[in-house]
């Protein structure tokens, strides 16, 4: 056909249009998947690559769970809500719920493990302009700024939580200040975090006269932010600093959230005690480690038996 094209007065540039438009059709012939989706007919079709896939009622891990969907399953994407895919089943028409960041995770076990299915936002405190809290009074060396630890502890919790298969979101992952605080809470609300944690360090008006770390809640009977506070608390169980307990604290980012929020003082800049600590790569991994043990209590046995956050 294309010797016949071009042996015919045809204009050079419809004849190279037409070729080209044959080139990309036998193209997409022999094209790859997607490396998120599996695309069949349409772009609302897809095929499971991951091992297994929980099937869930609604978008999000509290939810029951419906079914343990196969890897090759073709499905239909109905719908999209913060990450989470509405799908039906082939012919029969069964519906349900996916996480959408699970489609191209060929290790994914299926197993009935709701920390895999969570959304995680890490908020590191401060940042830009921002110091924060200060180590030494008057200081202007970084090495004493609340935001230069609260980031490096947020990237310690986010290495930490990699392999649990959570989908985990910073704040920030860089020296930069979310401003108005709006900004911080609008990331939670987007991704509809099933937990939101905002990690700080404080500081009190006497050096060495405070000692300890805190977990903040705001809201107590609502979001689940009272029992997401004490469960981080009693998971703090190796840190070298004294824990002072789940508190109520009117802080903004937290205030202004209706999704399970609390803010963590992970102890006390002006107190040289506790300071030596927050330098150490050892005891951000410690506060890394306790709070992957506190998350994966909260999904798989404390969170289900709560009343469901929408």
């Amino acid at each position: 056909m294309l010797k016949q094209i071009l042996k015919k007065p045809v204009p050079l540039f419809i004849s190279a249009g037409f070729v080209f438009a044959c080139a990309l059709l036998i193209m997409s012939l022999y094209a790859t998947d997607s490396p998120a989706l599996k695309i069949f007919s349409s772009a609302n079709t897809i095929r499971l690559r991951a091992t297994r896939t929980i099937l869930r009622s609604g978008p999000g891990p509290m939810y029951d769970q419906l079914a343990v969907l196969p890897r090759n399953q073709r499905l239909t994407v109905l719908q999209r809500a913060h990450g989470w895919l509405q799908v039906r089943i082939g012919a029969r028409g069964d519906k349900g719920w996916i996480a959408g960041w699970h489609l191209n995770n060929e290790n994914t076990s299926g197993t009935p493990d709701r920390m895999a299915e969570a959304t995680i936002v890490l908020d590191a405190g401060h940042g830009g302009s921002d110091p924060g809290s200060l180590a030494v009074d008057g200081t202007t060396d970084p090495r004493y700024f609340e935001k230069t630890y609260t980031l490096k502890t947020v990237r310690q919790i986010r290495d930490a939580l990699a392999s649990t298969g959570a989908r985990v979101i910073l704040t920030r992952d860089s020296d930069r200040l979310l401003w108005p605080l709006s900004k911080i809470t609008d990331i939670s609300k987007r991704y509809h975090a099933d937990a939101f944690i905002s990690i700080h360090y404080d500081n009190f008006e006497v050096a060495n006269a405070a000692s300890g770390v805190t977990e903040y809640y705001y809201h107590r009977d609502t979001s689940n932010s009272y029992e997401l506070a004490n469960t981080i608390k009693n998971h703090f169980t190796n840190l070298p600093i004294a824990n002072r307990g789940a508190q109520f604290g009117d802080f903004y980012v937290i205030r202004e959230s209706y999704l399970p929020s609390v803010l963590l003082e992970m102890g006390y800049l002006n107190n040289t005690s506790d300071f030596q600590y927050i330098q150490s790569d050892s005891y951000r991994q410690t506060v890394a480690n306790d709070l992957r043990a506190a998350l994966e209590d909260w999904f798989n046995n404390v969170q289900p038996k709560l009343k469901k956050t929408e």
